[in-house]
Formats: C-alpha cells, sequence, structure tokens
C-alpha cells in the first residue's frame, strides 16, 4: 500500500498549534491551582521518556483534539499502521510531558512564545557555570538516540525551572521531531547554536557573561 507525501512544514506548524494549546491551557489552571490541572501535571511528569500512547492515562493530555493533518492514517508508514508512534505523536507527547516537569511547583508560566531553546540556556549559563551548561549542551546535540536525548534533556529542563528559565515548548516540538526524523538536525543544531550565542543573557551583553557566576547549579 502506499503512503500519501507530507507536507512535513504543514504537519509542524499543526504540531506547534497543538503543543501551544495543550500547555497554555494547562498552565494557565495550574497557575490557578484548580486541582484537575495538579493533577495532570502530575501525571503527565510521570509520562517523560515514555514512547507516545504507552501510558493510556496520559491519551487524553496528548492526544485530545490532535489534528487531523497529524491522525491522517492514509499517510502512515507500515511500522506506525503497525503501531509504532509518528514522530508527531512523539514530539508532542515529549513537549507536553516536559513542559509538565517544567511547570511542576512553579507559578510563573513555564511556556512562553519565543523563548528559544538556545537562548534559554544561554541565561542558564549566565547565572549558573557556563562551561557545565555547555558541556551538557554539546553532549544533547551530539546525541542520536531518542532515549539518552531525552534523558539530557530532563536534567537540563529541572535546570531551567530551579532558576525560573522559560521556553517555548511549541518550537521545541518542532525541534524534536526534526530529530528524531535525523533529516533537519543540521538546521536544529544551527538554529540551537545561534540563539545560543547571539542571546543576551538578561538583557546583558554576552561578553559579561562570565564575570558573575552564581555557583551551585541544581542537578
Amino acid at each position: 500500500m502506499n503512503t500519501v507525501k507530507k507536507d512535513y512544514r504543514e504537519m509542524d506548524r499543526a504540531l506547534a498549534e497543538h503543543v501551544t494549546q495543550r500547555v497554555s491551557r494547562l498552565q494557565s489552571s495550574y497557575k490557578r491551582n484548580d486541582a484537575d490541572a495538579v493533577a495532570a501535571i502530575a501525571r503527565l511528569r510521570r509520562g517523560v521518556g515514555h514512547p507516545a500512547g504507552s501510558l493510556m492515562d496520559l491519551w487524553d493530555l496528548t492526544f485530545d483534539k490532535l489534528p487531523e493533518i497529524l491522525s491522517d492514517q492514509s499517510s502512515f508508514s507500515f511500522a506506525e499502521r503497525d503501531g509504532a508512534p509518528t514522530a508527531w505523536e512523539q514530539a508532542a507527547h515529549d513537549a507536553i510531558t516536559l513542559h509538565a516537569w517544567h511547570q511542576q511547583s512553579k507559578s510563573e508560566p513555564m511556556h512562553q512564545r519565543g523563548a528559544t531553546f538556545g537562548g534559554a540556556l544561554r541565561t542558564l549559563g549566565y547565572r549558573t557555570s557556563e562551561d557545565a551548561v555547555h558541556r551538557r549542551f554539546q553532549a544533547l546535540g551530539a546525541s542520536d538516540r531518542h532515549e539518552a536525548r531525552l534523558v539530557l534533556l530532563r536534567g537540563l529542563i529541572s535546570q531551567l525551572r530551579a532558576h525560573t528559565i522559560a521556553l517555548d515548548y511549541a518550537s521545541l516540538a518542532r525541534d524534536l521531531r526534526q530529530l528524531d526524523h535525523g533529516t533537519s538536525t543540521d538546521q536544529v543544531l544551527l538554529r540551537w547554536g545561534r540563539d545560543y550565542h547571539l542571546t543576551k543573557p538578561d538583557g546583558t551583553d554576552p561578553g559579561d557573561a562570565d564575570t558573575t557566576p552564581v555557583k551551585g547549579v541544581d542537578q
């Protein structure tokens, strides 16, 4: 059976919109201490690093209202029709669960449009240890296995949470999809590198970033 050719750009836009809607609504309710949102965040945190769809109690939080373009089985590969998650399903699951990991116990919104991954790590390095963050960032970029990438991401996001540094999870979802496909890895890494080296942490001159490090990075 032939598969329908996928429009990757349109699918990535749909993925970003889905993640934006899910995490924006969840964090808004969580900030109001809504009991359902608090419970949802706790459930989602347990899903970090798991295959998409493998935890039934997360289906309503990650797959509900998934755009039709992402759930159209006529474009599925043979493996996907046999039950493997698509790269878009996995990216949605990863971004939404990582946001829950980031948002837990924070009153500030940890999803923020335009807060790039590279820029967030630049600020983290400025506030903590630039060398340590740079090493972990490089390790993440060099990782070619999904499971290892999620372990490194969870560690970095734990540090972002500790220092109340927000992240654009719609953008991260797109990046994770492209990394999982392996066809746009160079573009993702270039985007991360540009954002990391060109972003001014906390509105300061990047050249000043080495002068006032704060010791004691949260592990």
